[in-house]
């Protein structure tokens, strides 16, 4: 019934969306060849799906229809010229943008101020403008080729997100629900289908993560130069977030390795320098400039007071976070704001309200990904030791740096990636923990006399009851362990 409905929803959207996409090309040429460019990163996402070996029939529909939502929205923001109501950042990386194609054609001084200020490469961020111009470069100014290109990115983050759970806990249902989550989530839909590079961010910090945890237990050097773009990628759209990927990354190699060997040990310190030498290759050998500039108190706090009194969506403009003790003292409602922000009582504009139902289910759905969090830190950190650095870290630092509710909205769907499998991790253990009752109140009914682990859900296998805490600590369904003899084995073992 499920398919079905899918599927009828699925015509009806694809239908709609081509005679909404056959009048747009017949209006403007150029959006047919943005559509061309849009369709050149689908068409590799596409390729790397039915290259691989799990669950293809599923990621690649849950990426077509991904797909398909984020290019209506892109179609439908950019021909009502809503760029500036919902992100007005898009509006800057097309003006800046498009000056440096034509710094690059001859047609603009490439030393003007106004675009030095804007483009230089010690400056965060700007790799936006280098990639818009780069597109611009090849195609002309298109701002709908950036979106589409970007729907593309977005939508391929379900299928990164689908194999990081799958690696954090192998149970394909967990992995299916991460990777629904990141396909469906509106905050994610809005923001990778625009010219913004929110969409971008979120894309390669999941393929950073993604790429460590599988360089973590096999070193391979395709892995490790996708590990490396990747990194070189966020590093040019948001600096001090790659900065602290590379502590993930650091942490990762050289601790939690499959086997604590001293030759394991040199290998992860090995990667962990030539991961920091390309660092400081990226930034052009000032790093140590990069670094204090991230974390330099007053240029935050500089920051912050420019960004509270430039939005009416504005707070914590009176506090100064320039002590140290003083920030720590501010992170708590920093981190309040980031998490749960907008608030009902705040919200005073309609960009605001359409926001309330997402913020809905997100508040509902938080004790469920701290029960996923805690299940992770107590029985499987080695494998979810970077996700959990990430989402700290980069929590943190978004914390002290926004002082504007918008933004701060923005930057917490950059993370939802990594929040969405612990919400799925604490989603899958709550429905084990109900089957397990229900299945428990089943066979005491039938037969009192055995206990409630002894269940035959596993044919022709006997639960030891020796063994029951090893499926009680990692909650998985019973016909996915692995059996020996008459135990069940906790995830990963060998028979």
């Amino acid at each position: 019934m499920r398919n079905k409905i899918f599927a009828i929803v699925l015509t009806v959207a694809v239908l709609y969306g081509g005679i909404y996409i056959a009048n747009s090309v017949l209006a403007s040429p150029d959006t047919s060849l943005a559509i061309v460019i849009g369709v050149i990163p689908a068409a590799a996402c596409l390729w790397i799906i039915l290259r691989g070996q799990l669950d293809k029939e599923f990621l690649l529909k849950v990426f077509l229809a991904a797909l398909l939502l984020r290019w209506i929205v892109g179609f439908i923001i950019y021909y009502k010229g809503w760029q500036a109501f919902f992100g007005g950042d898009a509006e800057t990386y097309d003006a800046f943008g498009n000056a440096l194609c034509q710094s690059w054609r001859g047609l603009v001084d490439p030393n003007a101020p106004w675009l030095v200020n804007y483009t230089s490469t010690q400056r965060s961020g700007f790799g936006m403008f280098y990639y818009v111009a780069s597109v611009y470069y090849l195609v002309g100014q298109n701002p709908l080729a950036i979106q589409l290109i970007n729907c593309a990115l977005g939508a391929s983050l379900c299928v990164v997100a689908y194999k990081i759970a799958i690696i954090i806990y192998p149970n394909q249902r967990v992995a299916r629900a991460a990777a629904v989550f990141t396909a469906f989530c509106p905050s994610l839909i809005l923001w990778s289908s625009q010219m913004l590079k929110d969409g971008p961010i979120g894309l390669f910090l999941a393929l950073c993560t993604l790429f460590t945890l599988r360089l973590r237990d096999r070193l391979e050097a395709k892995g490790f130069i996708m590990l490396l773009a990747s990194l070189f990628c966020l590093f040019a759209l948001r600096n001090y977030a790659a900065y602290i990927v590379f502590i993930a990354m650091a942490g990762t190699f050289v601790l939690t390795a499959r086997r604590f060997t001293p030759i394991r040990i040199v290998q992860g310190a090995a990667l962990v320098v030539i991961v920091g030498v390309a660092l400081s290759y990226f930034a052009g050998g000032h790093v140590q400039q990069f670094a204090e500039s991230a974390l330099d108190l007053k240029r935050i706090q500089m920051a912050r007071v420019w960004g509270a009194k430039a939005s009416a969506s504005g707070f914590g403009a009176d506090v100064d976070i320039s002590d140290p003790q003083a920030a720590l003292g501010f992170l708590p409602i920093g981190v309040l704001y980031v998490l749960f922000a907008p608030f009902p009582w705040m919200m005073g504009n309609l960009r605001q309200l359409i926001t309330l139902p997402e913020l809905l289910a997100w508040w509902l759905l938080v004790p469920v990904m701290l029960r996923g969090y805690w299940f992770a830190f107590r029985h499987r950190l080695r494998e979810s030791f970077p996700i959990t650095v990430f989402t700290v870290g980069l929590t943190l630092s978004y914390a002290l740096y926004q002082s504007n509710v918008g933004t701060a909205y923005r930057q917490r769907a950059q993370l939802f990636v990594f929040f969405f499998v612990f919400i799925s991790i604490g989603l899958e253990l709550s429905r084990v923990a109900k089957e397990r009752q229900r299945l428990g109140t089943r066979q005491s009914a039938a037969q009192p006399s055995l206990p409630s682990y002894a269940s035959a859900t596993v044919p022709g296998a006997v639960i030891d009851s020796r063994n029951l805490e090893s499926f009680t600590v990692d909650n998985f369904a019973l016909h996915e362990l692995p059996i020996a003899g008459n135990r069940v084995l906790p995830p990963g073992s060998e028979a």
